[in-house]
């Protein structure tokens, strides 16, 4: 009669063994997910609205403005110079409705002395609370000390919490044990040409395969060899590999 007993301790057994196994695998810590999880959007993020739709253009006296779909300043121009402000500063100021939260910081200029009329053009960085936004710049155009024309792509944020909740090396490690090298094989910097920022701001979906888009927080990571995953962006809320490109030109 003990022979039934022992078995049915065995089976109890095991079976606690199974639960406790799958547990384990299902649970992980600190944003951690299996080296082979694909990139949250690795079928592609769909098209931004705010390149979906028609852009605006509205005329005030001598000056011609454009906005995006989403109702952004996307450029302007002045037909009479003596109207137009003398510096990039003042224009933005003027049109596009910066709180203390964002700035515009110049990065790069250049004067046009060959041309007839010598123009100077400087290109601005777009900041929010002190943090780089992805693709967000704007190239002015001065001749005889006042703005000609300026375009570029300002993002609209509201609110984003800019404090990661994880650190550059935890992002640094997912994207390494996705792509299967050592961690060192990754780093910051080559996302945008002349600044070399992890920590940064852009534009996803609010969920896989919605057409509503916002502002994230995202950190964008580069493998320091050639792939066709050669770059990518990491949540620094959630530290979820969100999407991944190539680091080289086909």
């Amino acid at each position: 009669m003990m022979v039934p007993l022992l078995s049915k301790v065995c089976q109890h057994s095991i079976l606690c063994t199974i639960v406790l196994s799958l547990c384990l695998f299902g649970c992980s810590s600190d944003g951690d997910f299996e080296s082979d999880a694909l990139p949250e959007f690795a079928e592609g993020l769909g098209v931004n609205p705010r390149e979906a739709g028609p852009v605006s253009v509205t005329t005030e006296g001598d000056v011609s403005i454009t906005r995006d779909a989403l109702g952004s300043f996307h450029a302007i121009s002045y037909a009479d110079a003596e109207k137009a402000p003398a510096s990039a500063a003042e224009m933005f100021s003027r049109w596009m409705c910066l709180t203390p939260d964002d700035s515009f910081v110049l990065f790069y200029s250049e004067d046009h002395s060959w041309m007839s009329s010598p123009m100077r053009v400087e290109r601005y960085q777009q900041f929010y609370k002190g943090v780089l936004v992805y693709q967000g710049s704007f190239a002015v155009r001065l001749q005889n000390g006042k703005v000609k024309s300026a375009n570029g792509m300002m993002m609209n944020i509201d609110n984003l919490d800019v404090r990661p909740t994880v650190s550059e090396q935890k992002a640094l490690e997912t994207y390494a044990k996705y792509l299967k090298v050592p961690t060192d094989a990754v780093g910051a910097g080559h996302i945008m040409a002349w600044f070399d920022d992890a920590l940064m701001i852009a534009e996803f979906p609010i969920s896989k395969g919605s057409t509503q888009w916002a502002p994230r927080l995202v950190y964008g990571l580069c493998y320091h060899g050639m792939s066709k995953e050669g770059m990518c962006f990491v949540d620094a809320h959630t530290g979820r590999l969100l999407l991944t490109w190539p680091n080289y030109v086909d």
